[in-house]
């Protein structure tokens, strides 16, 4: 593939001096980040691109009823442990605990307040969405 780069760099430290970008892929980063500076970088990733260019992101978003977080939290463990082992299920509840995934009406304001256009969104397993964004 032709003029394709990457950067591993942090979403709000990398200082982009090139041309203004066509897409750029953001992988199950965001969740480390509280929603204030999941929304200074998303305004970054927003400057960053051009006209017309596409945000492709993944990320832990919740979407269940936050009144039944814990039945939700519970089948997501339960899943876990049945396809993937204890290992990963008391990983998973560490990331709960620790981190900072965000709902998916709170991910899409935080899109919207950015300036994208969110024109694809799927679930591509439990609690965890792509979306597909357009500046």
């Amino acid at each position: 593939m032709e003029n394709v780069s990457s950067a591993q760099s942090g979403l709000l430290t990398y200082e982009h001096d090139g041309d203004p970008l066509d897409a750029v892929i953001v992988n199950v980063v965001l969740h480390h980040l509280p929603d204030f500076w999941k929304q200074i970088a998303l305004c970054r990733l927003y400057d960053m691109l051009k006209k017309g260019g596409k945000l492709f992101l993944t990320d832990v978003v919740f979407g269940f009823d936050p009144r039944r977080h814990q039945e939700a939290i519970e089948a997501w463990l339960s899943g876990m442990r049945r396809l993937a082992g204890e290992k990963l299920a008391e990983e998973t509840v560490v990331h709960i605990r620790d981190e900072f995934s965000t709902w998916e009406w709170v991910m899409r304001g935080l899109l919207e307040r950015a300036g994208f256009e969110a024109i694809g969104e799927f679930e591509i397993m439990p609690n965890m969405r792509a979306y597909v964004c357009s500046k």
